[in-house]
C-alpha cells in the first residue's frame, strides 16, 4: 500500500471575512501554473484530525472547491465557509500563511462559459449568474478573466446570503459595477437583522428573478431569447429556480440540445 499523498502547495494569503467565511490563496511547491477554465474546481486535502473521517489510501480528507481566481493569476484563490462538524473546512480555517495543503493539480468541471451556445451572439447575450453563499466563486473567476463585453452584453451577478458579512467580494463587485456598464451586481439578504443598516433587497435569492424585480434592478428583461442563466450553490435553490424558469420558457442546456440554464450544485 502506498503512503499518504504528500502536501504539495503552500498558503500565500488568508483573509477572514467573519462568521466562518474566509479566503485562501495558494501556490504549488513546484511553481507549476494550474491550467483551468473559469468555473472549474479542484480538490483540496489535509490529514484528518478525527479517526472517523475517512481518508482512504491517500491519507487525506479531500473536498472540491471552485476557483475564484482567474487563470491568468499567479495564485489559486478559494472562498470557503466553515461547516460545523465538517471533516475538512475547520482544518482549512486554521491554515496560516506558509502552512501547507494538498491541492489537486488538475482542474475539472464543465460549469464554464465554454458551455455557451452559439446563439445569441455575445453582443446580444446577457449572462445571469445566480448564486448562494460561496457559490459566487466561479462567477468571480469569470469576471476577473474576461474583458468587458468579450463574451456578454451584460453580466448580472445575483448573490443571496443570510447576513451582510456573508457577502464575499462585495467591495470588489460594487467597484466593478460602478466602473463598468456591462456588470450589474445584485446582493440580497435573507436575514438582514432589525437595526435598519441594510437598505438593499431582502428575501430569497429567487425573488430577484420575478419579472418586475429583475427589470427594476437590471434595467432589462429576463427572457430566454437573450439570457443565459447560470445557477450555483444550494441545490434546493437550483431546483426551485429551474422549475420557475422552465415555466417561463427556459430549459436546461445540453450540448446536443441547446438551452438557457446551466447548473452547478454545491453539495
Amino acid at each position: 500500500m502506498s503512503g499518504p499523498t504528500p502536501l504539495n502547495a503552500r498558503i500565500t494569503t488568508r483573509e477572514d471575512l467573519g462568521g466562518g467565511l474566509f479566503i485562501l490563496r495558494a501556490v504549488y511547491d513546484s511553481g507549476a501554473h494550474l491550467e483551468f477554465e473559469p468555473g472549474q474546481f479542484v480538490n483540496l486535502g489535509l490529514p484528518p484530525r478525527r479517526a472517523e473521517d475517512e481518508s482512504g489510501q491517500t491519507g487525506l480528507v479531500k473536498r472540491p472547491y471552485s476557483i475564484a481566481s482567474a487563470p491568468k493569476d499567479a495564485e489559486i484563490e478559494f472562498i470557503i465557509r466553515v461547516v460545523d462538524g465538517g471533516a475538512l473546512t475547520p482544518l482549512l480555517m486554521e491554515l496560516q500563511v506558509d502552512d501547507r495543503v494538498w491541492m489537486e493539480e488538475r482542474a475539472i468541471g464543465k460549469f464554464t462559459l465554454a458551455m455557451l451556445p452559439d446563439e445569441p451572439v455575445a453582443a446580444e447575450r446577457d449572462l445571469v449568474m445566480v448564486s448562494t453563499g460561496t457559490g459566487i466563486a466561479p462567477f468571480i473567476s469569470m469576471l476577473r478573466q474576461f474583458e468587458p463585453r468579450q463574451l456578454w452584453r451584460r453580466f448580472v451577478l445575483i448573490n443571496g446570503v443570510r447576513i451582510e458579512t456573508d457577502l464575499g467580494y462585495r467591495a470588489e463587485l460594487e467597484a466593478m459595477a460602478a466602473e463598468r456598464d456591462d456588470v450589474v451586481y445584485v446582493p440580497i439578504l435573507s436575514k438582514p437583522g432589525t437595526d435598519g443598516r441594510w437598505t438593499g433587497l431582502t428575501g430569497r435569492v429567487d425573488s430577484v428573478l420575478a419579472p418586475e424585480v429583475y427589470e427594476a434592478q437590471v434595467g432589462a428583461t429576463l427572457e430566454p431569447q437573450h439570457c443565459q442563466v447560470f445557477l450555483c450553490g444550494n441545490p434546493n435553490m437550483i431546483d426551485e429556480v429551474e422549475q420557475d424558469l422552465d415555466g417561463r420558457g427556459f430549459k436546461r442546456h445540453r450540448k446536443r440540445d441547446p438551452g438557457q440554464l446551466h447548473l452547478e450544485r454545491y453539495w
